[in-house]
């Protein structure tokens, strides 16, 4: 019987858990996009609340799914072909959902593009200092390049002037 109760409550701990991380979810996350509420509120001037009332509001997207499906599909419009296609056609959650803008905010583009910016900056930066090391060294390689030529050039000579020698002497 004990092991029966305790199976009972870590049944009900698991569904209190799942449900916290639901609740959780649901005030931090975007139901749509996914994005967290910390983006919004940090790179956005409108904020968290603003976006999912707005911008990703669930109820929109569900309105929309029932549209797609009371409206014939000689009066859909490009997109709503496009995705009525995905939703029929997909072999699999992910592509029926992928017209979905998961991980994706207009309001956070401008953010991500001047990260972007930052990034490619960042990376010139980089290719430059490269480049100049790059220089350094080839200067460096060049001028050991010349002396190390000119000691070839002594050693040859003194070499032939040896075999010179050594001819001389035999004869």
């Amino acid at each position: 019987l004990n092991i029966f109760v305790g199976l009972i409550a870590s049944a009900f701990e698991a569904m209190r858990d799942d449900k916290d991380t639901v609740h959780e979810d649901s005030t931090t996350k975007c139901l749509v996009c996914s994005i967290d509420m910390y983006k919004f509120e940090h790179y956005t001037t409108t904020g968290f609340k603003h976006h999912v009332e707005f911008q990703h509001n669930p109820l929109s997207y569900v309105y929309y799914l029932h549209y797609l499906k009371i409206v014939q599909d000689k009066d859909f419009t490009g997109p709503d072909t496009a995705v009525s296609n995905k939703l029929a056609s997909g072999s699999n959650e992910e592509e029926r959902a992928s017209w979905l803008p998961v991980n994706r905010a207009l309001s956070l583009k401008k953010h991500e593009e001047e990260e972007h910016e930052e990034q490619m900056l960042q990376q010139q930066e980089v290719s430059k200092q490269i480049a100049v090391l790059f220089g350094r060294h080839k200067q460096e390689i060049d001028e050991q390049s010349v002396s190390l030529r000119s000691e070839i050039a002594d050693i040859t000579s003194l070499l032939r002037s040896l075999l010179n020698d050594d001819r001389h002497h035999s004869i």
